[in-house]
Order: C-alpha cells, then structure tokens, then sequence
C-alpha cells in the first residue's frame, strides 16, 4: 500500500511539472552552447575583423557616451577573447527636460574595443524573436520563464525542487524490494539500469524511462541543486548551506550606501583597475582583469579580476571582486574564490556546475545531454501514464 502511494506520488509529481520542465531543459540544452549559437546567428554583434589592442577603459566610456548622450556604462569589460567585441551593459540617463529616464529599449551595447564605436544593441530578454534578440529571449525563458518580476524566480525554484524531489523518489522506486544488500543486490537491481530486448511498446517505454531516470540522476541532482541556488537563493538556497559553514552577504547587500550617491568619482576605471590588483593576494596577482562597474548607491568601484582561461578549462573557476572607495581609493571589501569561507566556494560553483563549464567543453557537452535526457524522462513518464491510464478506462 505505501508503495502504491509514493508510486502515485512520483507520477503526479512528474504530470505537475511536465511542461516547464520541457521548456527549461529544452533551453538549458541550447543555451550549453549559447555564446556559439550567438555568434553564428549574429556575427556583426560579436565579431570583429581585426585583433587591435584594445583602448582604456575610460577612453572607451567617454567614446560610447558622447556617441550616444542618453545612456551612460554601468558595466565595462575590461578583455574579450581576440577578435570580439566588448558588451557593455548601460542604464538610461535622466532626461532633464523631462524629469524621466530616457526610453533607451536596450540595456547592452556591442563595441569595437580599439575604436569605442558601438556596433549594436540589444535588450537582454526581451520578448522578440529575430536573430538578434533570439539567444537572450531563451536564457530568461529558462531563468524565469518570462514571466514578471520575481514571480518567474519562485515558479522556476519550486520547480528544481520538485524535479530533485521527483528524481530521487523514482530512483528509490527503482531498488529491489526483496534483495539482501549484502548478497544478490545488484543482480537485482540490474535489470532497471538498462532496456529488456524483445519486450512489447509498453515495456520498451518503461524501461527507457526508469534506465534513462537513473543513468541521468547525477546530473539531475546537480542541475536541480544548482537551479535552486539560481533561483532562490536567498530565500533557500544560501540559508540551507548556512546550516553547514558561514555565507556571509555579499558586498553589493552588505556595504552601507553613501550619503551622497550622486557623487562623481574622484578617478577613473583604469586607476581603480591599478589601486585593486594592488590588493589581490599573491596567489591571485596573475589574474586577469575581469570587468568594472561603478556603485553610485554605496560610492564604490567594483573591479573583478579572474584566472586565466576561467569557465573554458577543467576546474577554471576562480574570481575575486576588489571594492574599492571611489573617492579615497581605499580597500572596502573583497569577495572571491581565494577568501571565501566553504560555503561561499560550494556558493561560487553553482553557475560552473550549472553549465557545465568545471569540466570545459566536454562539461558543456554533458550540460547539453543532461537536457536532453530530461527531455526524454519527461516525455517516456508521460506515454507511460497515458498507457496505463488508456489500460484502466478504455479511453
């Protein structure tokens, strides 16, 4: 009788999530290989003719300012790979005359680095459909499934845990009622792992499903863990791994805002690139520089720095962020791999483990796989619910 019910309870389960978990494995699968899919499609967005050295930073924030006076840089990379262009991340600037923002319609500019030209734009997520916009659209169907404000969060949150849930309770299913662990248990066990041959459609769907199910279960616990952490964080994630070491609130939440946010910066990016590796520990003084960003509200710069060949290489995931005071120059926090209690690092490699990105290329061929498999579990569940529930009413 209890077996009948979890048995139930794991159906269900997978009936309720069925569609979202279809749209955001679909997209996990092609967002695997975004930046590639991206480039291909737009090309004028992303790539360059030339490998000229690329100008300072500031240099090219006066440029793509003066080009275009309604906006202003409130994200500036500081490299690309070469022959890419730069994408910076603007805000609209108040319109005087008006009293409102400027109505920019994008949030990112593409720009040749040697020249500070800008070549494109873009709105992250927007709801188009062209080349341009195609990419973007798919990473917030799967971060939130487009919908408005942190409501796409919470539905794609409890979503990854019921998908953990449901995952776990299947493989559980899947073990030998009657074996003993000590002798017999994997003979067993066995058969669930893989497809009976010669077995009718309804047991060929079964037995993909289950085998599938399990083959897939590592990734389907970090892929679901990790998808928690991306979308609720705060609210579960970083709380639950509090129990087990310190994560402390990141600097962007913890340093007090300045009484004056409207306060210019007393230097710019390209020294506060210099005051910040002054700072990093020996160990890191080899990173490269990252991006910058200034935070009017707390009147810092905050200059990232991270290793070489980060997210492209096996086990290449470490980054510091320096915090540095945009008036006096002087050090108000660090954050990064190297001073990060245990529960910042586990913190810090979701987004690899995510992507796949902490095992390099072949990470981001499994990441694409694991989507697919999901698919397929999602699919296989429901032929396999509709046989049974066409078996017991005829219809």
């Amino acid at each position: 009788m209890a077996r009948k019910f979890w048995v139930a309870l794991h159906r269900y389960l997978g009936l309720f999530m069925l569609l979202l978990l279809l749209v955001i494995a679909l997209t996990g699968s092609v967002l695997a290989f975004a930046h590639e899919i991206d480039a291909w499609l737009n090309p004028h967005l992303l790539r360059l003719g030339h490998t000229r050295p690329a100008l300072g930073a500031d240099e090219l924030v006066r440029r793509i300012e003066q080009e275009d006076p309604r906006l202003r840089v409130s994200l500036m990379p500081l490299s690309a790979p070469a022959g890419s262009t730069y994408e910076v991340r603007v805000a609209p600037r108040t319109n005087a005359a008006a009293g409102q923002s400027h109505a920019l319609g994008f949030d990112r500019v593409y720009v040749d680095p040697a020249t500070g030209q800008i070549l494109g734009q873009r709105q992250w997520g927007a709801a188009r459909l062209d080349r341009a916009h195609l990419i973007p659209f798919i990473d917030i169907l799967h971060r939130r499934l487009q919908l408005p404000g942190k409501w796409g969060l919470w539905v794609t949150g409890a979503l990854a845990l019921v998908w953990l849930a449901s995952s776990l309770l299947g493989a559980w299913l899947t073990l030998p009622r009657t074996a003993i662990w000590r002798q017999g248990f994997w003979q067993k066990w066995k058969p669930a792992w893989g497809i009976k041959r010669g077995a009718s459609a309804t047991r060929l769907t079964f037995d993909l499903h289950r085998s599938v199910g399990l083959w897939s279960l590592p990734f389907a616990i970090v892929l679901s863990i990790s998808g928690v952490y991306f979308s609720l964080a705060d609210e579960v994630f970083k709380p639950v791994v509090n129990w087990f070491s310190t994560v402390p609130q990141h600097p962007v939440r913890s340093l007090p805002a300045t009484p004056d946010p409207e306060r210019l910066p007393a230097f710019g990016i390209d020294e506060a690139v210099s005051r910040a590796r002054a700072h990093l520990a020996y160990e890191t003084r080899h990173y490269h520089p990252w991006y910058a960003n200034h935070l009017a509200r707390q009147g810092v710069y905050r200059i990232a720095f991270k290793e070489p060949e980060m997210l492209e290489r096996v086990f290449r995931l470490r980054y510091e962020q320096v915090y540095l005071d945009d008036q006096n120059g002087e050090l108000r926090s660090l954050y990064g791999y190297h001073h990060a209690t245990r529960g910042e690092r586990f913190v810090i490699w979701q987004y690899p483990l995510h992507t796949g990105r902490v095992l390099g290329l072949w990470g981001r061929v499994l990441a694409l796989l694991a989507g697919l498999a999901t698919c397929a579990l999602a699919v296989t569940g429901l032929m396999v619910w509709h046989r049974r529930w066409h078996a017991r009413t005829g219809k």
